[in-house]
């Protein structure tokens, strides 16, 4: 049983001048508040959220009588939350300040402090009584309220200055029931800087994604950016675009994925990466150049997008260990040697050759496949080598699945 998250943000029609001046005290008085309860919080070493509320809660509702009592409640959560998410970063050396600083913030909402009114507005209960809010729900939003996703029932809200309106932050949750061994076939998955292998049945399709041209484009264009330092917002922009291509990468990788496994029927085998993968590729990488492009590769964020919307279609997924996946043979397990190519592999015992790509897909199938039993593995010595097709974005980028590529004209390698 696997629970999934989706996070919506729902604008509000243009507030009135009377509603936009009552928001703004409510986020003015949950901002005082959340201030103290962080700094006390992390003052005196407390991060659980029942120790804030008992040491702070009645002290704060003397000094705010007039604010609901639960946004007390809903702010000792926040303060906890980050707290505890200060203490993470700072034990693992990147936490950037001393203390845990509130700067954005969004009020957060339980049960009592608001309620739905249809599926196009809400009630929000303030300082000053209850206040209604007509939203503006998008496609994104009718999506998940007609797919049979559960609404939480706590949101946030965030007031949008420049447009004068409310953002409401919805979460919805599924709960999905995996069973991988009704699966009929098996789809490997090795990502890659540069490409996302993917193994389906007696083909291999190299997915080019071309995030290192990206990464090393945005590092110099941040560089000319950086020269002019009153160019602060500039420096934003192109970090947050840097990072909505990249992530439309992932998604549409995902998607292709996700839909491919569903026509086939089959379970998603991919890898299971540590927490700090970055850090332990790059400990003997000395050129900064390098190491910048590892650590914004984002392998851990392809695995995760690729494994949320296979659980999002209701596909099977199985993570299993990466180790040496890409240097061990497939069909006998000696140790690869370099081949006529850096990226090409030769086995000095049995004669395979391929990629290295095409060697971690087929070691992550056989791993798999070692965990179900005595089940032939692939490749065989006498079986046919599979087809290896080049995919360059222009190719995959626009198609549904992988069946769609098929009527295309792809750049082909051996195996």
């Amino acid at each position: 049983m696997s629970e999934l998250t989706r996070a919506v943000v729902i604008p509000s029609t243009a507030l009135t001048k009377r509603k936009l001046e009552v928001f703004r005290e409510l986020e003015e008085m949950y901002r005082e508040i959340l201030i103290e309860l962080v700094d006390y919080g992390f003052g005196n070493n407390i991060d659980s959220f029942t120790r804030l509320k008992s040491d702070k809660y009645h002290e704060l509702r003397k000094r705010f009588p007039q604010l609901p009592s639960h946004y007390i409640h809903t702010a000792c959560q926040d303060a906890s939350t980050r707290i505890k998410s200060f203490n993470k970063l700072k034990k693992n050396g990147l936490a950037e300040t001393k203390r845990p600083e509130v700067k954005r913030i969004s009020v957060w909402l339980d049960d009592h402090l608001w309620r739905r009114v249809g599926f196009t507005g809400i009630r929000v209960h303030t300082h000053r009584g209850w206040v209604p809010v007509d939203l503006v729900p998008h496609k994104l939003y009718w999506r998940y309220i007609n797919s049979g996703w559960s609404l939480r029932a706590q949101p946030k809200i965030r007031i949008n200055y420049k447009r004068g309106r409310l953002l409401v932050y919805f979460v919805f949750t599924r709960t999905v029931s995996m069973d991988e061994s009704s699966a009929k076939q098996v789809i490997s998955i090795d990502v890659n800087e540069n490409n996302v292998a993917v193994k389906v049945l007696n083909k291999i399709c190299i997915l080019e994604t071309g995030i290192k041209r990206v990464t090393v484009g945005y590092a110099r264009y941040r560089e000319a950016v950086q020269s002019v330092k009153s160019n602060r917002h500039a420096k934003r922009a192109v970090h947050g675009r840097e990072r909505n291509r990249k992530k439309d990468i992932r998604l549409k990788i995902a998607s292709i994925i996700a839909n491919t496994a569903r026509t086939l029927d089959a379970v998603v085998v991919l890898e299971e990466l540590p927490k700090q993968c970055p850090r332990s590729m790059v400990r003997d990488v000395g050129g900064p150049v390098l190491r910048h492009r590892i650590y914004q590769a984002g392998f851990r964020g392809m695995v995760k997008a690729v494994e949320e919307k296979c659980l999002e279609k209701g596909v099977p997924i199985m993570r299993v260990d990466p180790r040496n996946t890409s240097s061990i043979c497939p069909i006998c397990n000696s140790k690869l040697m370099r081949g006529s190519a850096p990226r090409h592999l030769r086995c000095p015992r049995c004669g395979f050759e391929a990629g290295r790509d095409v060697v971690a897909t087929l070691n992550l199938e056989k791993r798999y496949l070692a965990l179900k039993g005595p089940v032939p593995l692939a490749p065989m010595p006498n079986d046919p080598a599979p087809e290896v097709a080049v995919l360059p974005m222009k190719e995959w980028a626009r198609r549904k699945s992988l069946d769609a590529t098929n009527k295309h004209e792809l750049i082909r390698m051996s195996i």
